[in-house]
């Protein structure tokens, strides 16, 4: 396994609309691929990675939200989802307020109104068709990584004015 290198806002990768992985992608190196992805997401450390995060602009997510809190170590791995292609099919009406932060948007945060619950249907490394249900936290961290699947980061979620502070520090940060 290896790490994979984070990009970071406003790299033009994380604001495109990232493709579909067809049939004939769904093999040794795309297990492969979701291993480092989660090696990579554990080291950062974060709950979440989305394929466009690490330069690949098709829609694969790792997340596991049980990785959080006072014994994410000890839950480690116990919530760890590979999704392929996923898609939110049912939200719940109830809405939930969350400060997020992300690994391609370092050193902000961000309060973001989430739907509290979802329902996921996606594939998983082998390409079966998968769905599973998230609620709080754990629906948070989906809709959150899905969100860098359409193009759309933290940033997205930021007054005009936190956003021009965030990206004229990232223009004078060492190797932009």
């Amino acid at each position: 396994m290896a790490l994979l290198d984070i990009l970071t806002a406003p790299h033009p990768v994380l604001s495109a609309k990232a493709r579909a992985v067809t049939a004939d992608e769904f093999t040794p190196a795309l297990q492969r691929l979701l291993e480092d992805m989660a090696e990579t997401m554990y080291a950062a450390p974060g709950v979440g990675l989305a394929a466009p995060q690490i330069g690949d602009s098709r829609r694969i997510v790792v997340a596991d939200p049980g990785f959080e809190g006072e014994d994410g170590a000890r839950k480690k791995g116990v919530d760890l989802v590979f999704m392929v292609n996923p898609q939110i099919v049912e939200r719940g009406a109830e809405r939930i307020q969350w400060e997020e932060s992300c690994l391609s948007v370092p050193d902000l945060s961000q309060n973001v109104d989430r739907t509290k619950r979802i329902l996921v249907r996606f594939q998983d490394a082998k390409g079966e068709a998968q769905e599973r249900s998230y609620e709080g936290f754990g629906a948070v961290v989906i809709q959150h990584e899905l969100d860098h699947l359409d193009g759309v980061t933290l940033l997205k979620y930021s007054s005009l004015l936190k956003r021009s502070r965030y990206l004229q520090k990232q223009k004078k940060a060492p190797g932009h």
